[in-house]
């Protein structure tokens, strides 16, 4: 495989990297979970593919140093926005999380509350129903 094709096909998969991390990103607002979970996947897959072409150049006996370096650098470049993006998504899941969590410790709360009322206002018929047995 030529250089150029290596740099190329490490370009695309960062590409996808980062095209997949903004759809994520996108479904984590929405809630939609599914999608959060089937971008994760493909993400997973896609690993294997850049460290492929990661590898390549180095394998590549006829690759001159300055590809090794063009390549890095490019990659450096493009793995330090995707950390940008990938912590921005882990931002949105703790914000979602926090929020989920409030909610449900209110609503835990008002459950506790409302038992206490029906305690509190409602009679306790098992006392007569014993008497007419």
């Amino acid at each position: 495989m030529s250089p150029n094709l290596q740099t190329t096909e490490l370009r695309r998969a960062l590409a996808e990297w980062r095209r997949l991390t903004t759809l994520e990103g996108q479904a984590i607002q929405t809630g939609d979970w599914q999608q959060v979970a089937d971008h994760q996947a493909r993400k997973s897959q896609l690993q294997a593919d850049i460290q492929h072409a990661l590898d390549l150049p180095r394998a590549t006996p006829f690759a001159s140093p300055q590809v090794h370096g063009q390549t890095e650098t490019e990659a450096d470049s493009a793995v330090r926005e995707l950390i940008a993006l990938e912590q921005r998504n882990a931002d949105l899941l703790a914000q979602k999380r926090s929020r989920h969590q409030a909610e449900s410790a209110c609503l835990t709360r008002t459950l506790r509350d409302l038992g206490g009322v029906r305690r509190a206002y409602c009679v306790n018929r098992g006392a007569h129903w014993h008497s007419y047995s």
